[in-house]
């Protein structure tokens, strides 16, 4: 495959247009149409349809464009990284969920800067999806995420610790700081996170588990500190980890509901591409943390 006329096929299909890929890339729009021709008829496959005045991906051109954007987003990359090495700095990017941007990664992040100063660390926040498609993309080293998608072709995922979470109730609810069984907690209303958050998720995990309703729809939050927030105002319940109410708890702003079918916890991963056979020195560095604080 020749890669400058899949760099123009990329082009195009992220313009959208044959028009402006071509006054992107400032050569005639002849010549990209000429160069999509060519390597659809290497491909052996129809890439693109006309869809007024741009153009539509077909799925193979979908598939292809996916690909391309990687296989150019890990050639920027190379390019940055040898940069770096040359100038014998190290840059750190990381992708992370909430919970381990806010409550796990801090401290560590700390320390390790504290030991290696000339290393930089970019840490960007998103949802699980995200993470994984930076990731897949080389946008970032590696990623934090609290759920795996373990069958992923191109993705690994390892288990670094379990993040214990806690129903939490205003101190002046009826159920604070009280020893109940998990049906009596779909009888009050409940603080809903957003579609997609795991949080939610594992809220729903635990209730079809144990066969019984979903608490009552209170309201629903985007965002773990809005819903402790409500909860601490005196409104309904919420699942959150433990490790984002300590404080609150320890104050008295807060009071546990403990639930008699056991302990609730959801996993925390390090998210990485399966090619990647080297294992980066801040993941090993983490794991030597958490191994000595268990």
């Amino acid at each position: 495959m020749n890669l400058h006329t899949l760099r123009i096929f990329t082009k195009v299909a992220e313009q959208g247009s044959i028009t402006n890929a071509a006054s992107s890339l400032h050569i005639s729009q002849p010549a990209v149409t000429a160069q999509i021709r060519k390597l659809e008829r290497e491909m052996g496959a129809k890439l693109i349809t006309g869809k007024g005045r741009g153009i539509q991906l077909t799925s193979e051109g979908k598939f292809l464009y996916e690909q391309g954007l990687r296989l150019f987003q890990l050639e920027d990359q190379i390019d940055k990284k040898f940069k770096t090495f040359l100038e014998k700095k190290e840059k750190v990017q990381i992708a992370s969920s909430y919970i381990s941007t806010n409550y796990i990664l801090p401290p560590i992040i700390a320390s390790y800067k504290l030991e290696n100063p000339d290393v930089d660390v970019y840490v960007s926040l998103g949802n699980v999806q995200s993470v994984e498609q930076r990731v897949l993309n080389y946008e970032v080293d590696f990623g934090f995420v609290v759920q795996s998608n373990i069958n992923h072709e191109d993705l690994s995922f390892e288990k670094i610790l379990d993040i214990p979470f806690w129903f939490v109730v205003h101190p002046k609810h009826p159920l604070a700081n009280k020893d109940v069984p998990i049906f009596e907690l779909s009888e009050h209303a409940f603080i809903y996170r957003e579609r997609g958050s795991s949080t939610l998720d594992l809220l729903e995990a635990i209730f079809y588990t144990h066969n019984c309703p979903l608490p009552k729809f209170g309201l629903q939050m985007q965002g773990l500190l809005e819903s402790i927030k409500v909860v601490e105002a005196g409104y309904g319940m919420a699942l959150v980890p433990a490790c984002s109410v300590t404080e609150t708890l320890a104050c008295g702003r807060l009071a546990r509901v403990f639930v008699q079918q056991g302990e609730i916890n959801q996993s925390l991963y390090i998210c990485t591409r399966r090619m990647d056979e080297r294992e980066h020195p801040f993941i090993h560095y983490l794991k030597n943390i958490i191994k000595s604080e268990s």
